[in-house]
């Protein structure tokens, strides 16, 4: 895991913890309990339970990934003028040594069924060009997955979102 996912797991139990916490103090007692008691008085594990409960309760609902032909097409067009000299016509790798965007090397790194699309995207938007990472916007970087995904077997739908925060929502399901 790498550091900036670990700080949006840590904000997301954070959150959840604060959230959980101000649940019990508006409602002065345990669900389950005879007896309100404050949070100080339960024994640690009943306090934890409590708190994944309401994680449980407020956990967003998983959509696999997807993306439009439009925007496949567009990220076509981005591949071919930036990526096909390191990765290839075909996605297996080209002359220059890049490293394959199809096959079973790259998708039990990016793409298995459940992976997080943020994942994939945060990695191409901040190391890719490796002489430049970061070069092109948002919508370009999520054009050039589209059609990674689109070569890899996935199906079209809704346009993939260019906001690795909403990606990070989208699973690798083919």
């Amino acid at each position: 895991m790498n550091k900036k996912n670990a700080t949006r797991l840590f904000g997301a139990v954070a959150a959840a913890i604060a959230a959980g916490a101000a649940f019990l103090a508006v409602s002065g007692m345990a669900h389950g309990l005879e007896t309100a008691l404050p949070d100080a008085a339960l024994p640690f594990h009943k306090v934890e339970t409590r708190i994944l409960l309401a994680q449980a309760d407020t956990a967003p609902a998983m959509t696999p990934v997807s993306y439009s032909s439009q925007q496949a097409d567009r990220g076509e067009k981005s591949y071919e003028k930036y990526c096909v000299e390191c990765h290839g016509d075909d996605l297996k790798g080209g002359l220059i040594g890049g490293p394959p965007l199809r096959g079973l090397a790259f998708e039990s790194k990016y793409m298995y069924e459940g992976a997080p699309a943020g994942a994939l995207f945060d990695f191409m938007s901040t190391a890719m060009p490796p002489d430049s990472p970061g070069r092109y916007s948002p919508q370009t970087y999520a054009d050039l997955m589209a059609y990674i995904l689109k070569r890899n077997g996935f199906q079209e739908g809704a346009e993939l979102p260019s906001d690795v925060d909403a990606l990070y929502n989208l699973t690798m399901e083919k």
